[in-house]
């Protein structure tokens, strides 16, 4: 099971249990070998392969924002956008990101 955590949460929890930063002043993040490893390792970012808003399903659609189906995220003509429409009135915006899942999306679909 992959498992994201917060690298800063793992340095404090280091920290916290570490008996260098009692020794002096001194913070244990510039004495601990572990801590260092910890800095070295890349960020890891959670896949939103699945969310319902930005990804279609097996036919083809997206699940709409709104249960009435009046906003909803699609790839239009000039790119990914987000849909309204309300009392005869249909409007777009373009988008970078998904306003779900925080997905950037991009420009091909």
């Amino acid at each position: 099971m992959d498992r994201l955590i917060s690298q800063q949460a793992a340095i404090d929890a280091l920290c916290k249990r570490c008996d260098l930063a009692a020794e002096d002043d001194e913070p244990c993040t510039e004495k601990c070998n572990d801590i260092k490893i910890l800095e070295k390792l890349p960020s890891a970012k959670p896949k939103n392969t699945d969310c319902i808003y930005c990804h279609e399903d097996s036919d083809g659609y997206v699940k709409p924002i709104e249960k009435n189906c009046h906003a909803f995220i699609r790839f239009g003509m000039d790119g990914w956008e987000i849909s309204l429409s309300a009392k005869g009135w249909n409007g777009s915006a373009k988008i970078m990101y998904c306003p779900m899942c925080g997905r950037k999306l991009k420009n091909d679909k």
